[in-house]
């Protein structure tokens, strides 16, 4: 917790006996007094047990729990005063060492009940021979204590303030890692109530926020037996949701409990308007309601703030008086820094929500182009053989074609699965991809298929795939719903457009201009493009596709 380590506390121990032993041997030589007395001889003694306590330290091997060591360090002086029977020696000074210690590495709370020991023996070592001696003088006997008491307060105000912020620096940090997108909202919200309140050892951390996009009110409990409780909203009345938001929006509020009333002789609560950034005064009654609601002596609320709206509102409940006016900007910059982030976890979902949307989209226009088709073409080929085994004429060859056609229609669908586990589009270049498919559909349909280009069509690995699908289903369209024995697939690829013509000629009955595939359409408007139809002067159609790169 504190700023130094244990090793750093024995070599300050070391260096401050031996200071004191020095002082008193050079002190004696000046004065001529004997260094054979008794409080020498504690001095060595003390030396040496520094030494040895240093030593273990070295060595990893500590002969003292860090958090009793300042204590034994106070029995030490409190017995070299005791023992040289002199209120005015050095060794008080031994007891500011202690104090820094405890006050720097255990908090102001350590640190003040070290002062106050140490001023205690100080006051009742120096009493003792009082009846020996009738001529103390009293006024200058308590300035010490008085001196001790002053200077410990501060130092152990300062020491404490020091742990303070560095905990709260340390909050700050593992806020921003409890803040990750793959832990998701709710486990992000949660996780940071509950590190907030067992950073206050608070009883419950209660949060009242709005959805950043529905504005939707939700309340969330974070509680000491249930720390998992607040990773999900909790059902609440809109009159509970009411009661909790009655305070201004802009108000931070600390209510200490009752007793502090009488303690610190003044008011038990302190209302801060954090859009001013001065303390304001607020209704008792209010106050009084809202320590009913929340059934807690002690609480600290503050408003949470977002984009300069108000999104909620969080409160720290607790049986003992642990907050403080600063804790309010703390709050808040603590949750300056998480609302961001949860706002852009939102996002992140939201995406992969959509992207994954996207992806099932894809994946079934797939499947419906690269397996129902062929499937559809495999059931129009066996209902011909079906006739022809009624009429009695020999389908040795078509079956022959049927098999050979499944065949290829297997080999391609492990290509597309092949390519789904890869994550990979065709890596190929379009315009060959599409003569192939051309040349093998034409065989398998008896359609007369030309595939023209401009120029070379030069287009991204995704681009291409969802390109060569669109013509797949072209004439797979043309196929089913025309009898046109002829089409023509014309594709360019120029001022900054990719295009794609798929036409047929004639055949049938002029064709409905007013439909449109729903795959190509689909496709097209997916990648940011349009698809169109229109009718040629020999009653056919053209299906018209064009892509911006």
């Amino acid at each position: 917790m504190g700023s130094i380590n244990n090793r750093m506390i024995a070599v300050m121990r070391l260096v401050m006996a031996s200071a004191i032993l020095l002082i008193f041997f050079l002190d004696s030589t000046w004065t001529g007094q004997s260094v054979a007395s008794p409080s020498f001889n504690i001095l060595i003694f003390y030396t040496l047990f520094s030494l040895v306590l240093y030593l273990f330290e070295f060595y990893e091997r500590p002969l003292i729990p860090a958090i009793t060591a300042h204590w034994v360090d106070v029995g030490w002086y409190a017995l070299l005063i005791a023992v040289s029977n002199d209120v005015n020696s050095i060794y008080l000074y031994g007891f500011f060492f202690s104090i820094l210690i405890a006050s720097f590495r255990w908090g102001f709370k350590s640190g003040l009940q070290v002062v106050i020991v140490s001023a205690a023996l100080f006051i009742i070592i120096g009493m003792l021979p009082a009846p020996v001696r009738s001529e103390l003088p009293l006024n200058q006997f308590l300035i010490r204590p008085i001196f001790l008491v002053a200077l410990g307060f501060m130092i152990a105000y300062w020491g404490g303030l020091e742990i303070k912020l560095k905990r709260r620096l340390a909050l700050l940090r593992e806020v921003n890692t409890l803040s990750n997108p793959r832990f998701g909202v709710d486990r992000t919200i949660g996780s940071v109530m509950e590190r907030l309140r067992s950073f206050y050892e608070a009883d419950v951390c209660l949060l009242v926020m709005s959805d950043l996009h529905t504005a939707e009110l939700h309340l969330r409990r974070a509680d000491r037996r249930d720390p998992e409780k607040a990773t999900h909203a909790q059902p609440a009345s809109e009159q509970t949701l009411a009661r909790l938001t009655t305070l201004p929006p802009s108000y931070g509020v600390v209510r200490r409990g009752r007793w502090c009333r009488w303690f610190r002789m003044g008011k038990d609560c302190h209302a801060i308007d954090l859009a001013k950034g001065t303390r304001v005064d607020i209704q008792d009654e209010k106050i009084e309601e809202l320590a009913t609601d929340l059934d807690a002596s002690s609480f600290i609320t503050v408003p949470l703030r977002y984009r300069n709206e108000e999104v909620g509102r969080i409160f720290l409940t607790s049986s003992r008086p642990v907050f403080e006016s600063s804790d309010v900007s703390f709050i808040v910059q603590v949750f300056d820094q998480v609302l961001p982030i949860i706002d852009n976890i939102r996002l992140v979902d939201r995406l992969a929500l959509d992207a994954a949307e996207y992806e099932r989209q894809k994946i079934a226009r797939d499947i419906h182009d690269s397996v129902i088709q062929p499937y559809i073409g495999l059931q129009i080929g066996l209902s011909a053989i079906r006739q022809k085994l009624h009429l009695g004429i020999d389908v040795t060859g078509n079956v022959e074609r049927l098999l050979q056609i499944t065949g290829e229609e297997v080999a391609d669908l492990r290509q597309f699965v092949s390519t789904l586990k890869t994550n990979r589009g065709r890596s190929e270049n379009l315009l060959p991809a599409v003569r192939r498919f051309a040349d093998k559909f034409g065989k398998a349909s008896g359609i007369k298929i030309h595939v023209e280009a401009k120029n070379e069509i030069c287009v991204n690995d995704r681009l291409a795939a969802e390109a060569f699908q669109m013509v797949a289903e072209g004439l797979s369209n043309i196929r089913r719903h025309t009898e046109s024995q002829q089409a023509v697939i014309e594709m360019s690829c120029q001022d900054g457009q990719l295009t794609v013509h798929i036409k047929n000629y004639g055949g049938g009955d002029a064709a409905d201009t007013s439909f449109v595939p729903r795959s190509i359409t689909e496709r097209a408007v997916a990648l940011g493009g349009r698809a169109s139809v229109r009718q040629t002067l020999d009653g056919g159609t053209v299906v018209a596709v064009e892509i911006p790169l």
